[in-house]
């Protein structure tokens, strides 16, 4: 799990979400979310996926971003966004350290972070 942005206080339902969010993705259940994940697109897409950000292949050893936390357990394939680890430490990097990001919707903010950085990587 990430560290909290410096200056950064946790409330106490917010340290219990994020304990429940850590045990989520260390859980069977979400490895077995992601190969599913995986799956579909394949057979939808027909092509390997690859992080939107810089293009690299993807693989299960790699990140799938969450869009949005509503439906966290339950989340639909287009909550799931494919990442490698760099890019999507620096998606959380931009995210985590903005409170204008932070305050837009979580796919609203995703959607304009993934832009900026595919264009920083582009150049």
């Amino acid at each position: 799990m990430r560290t909290l942005r410096p200056g950064a206080v946790m409330s106490r339902r917010r340290a219990t979400r994020r304990r429940k969010y850590a045990a989520y993705l260390a859980s069977a259940r979400w490895q077995a979310r992601r190969r599913g994940w995986l799956r579909r697109y394949l057979a939808s897409q027909g092509t390997d996926p690859a992080c939107v950000v810089c293009g690299k292949p993807w693989t299960l050893d790699d990140d799938l971003h969450h869009a949005s936390y509503a439906n966290l357990g339950y989340e639909p394939d287009e909550d799931l966004i494919p990442m490698d680890r760099d890019c999507h430490e620096a998606l959380h990097q931009i995210l985590d350290s903005s409170q204008a990001w932070r305050a837009m919707p979580r796919p609203t903010a995703t959607a304009g972070i993934v832009a900026i950085l595919a264009v920083a990587g582009a150049k």
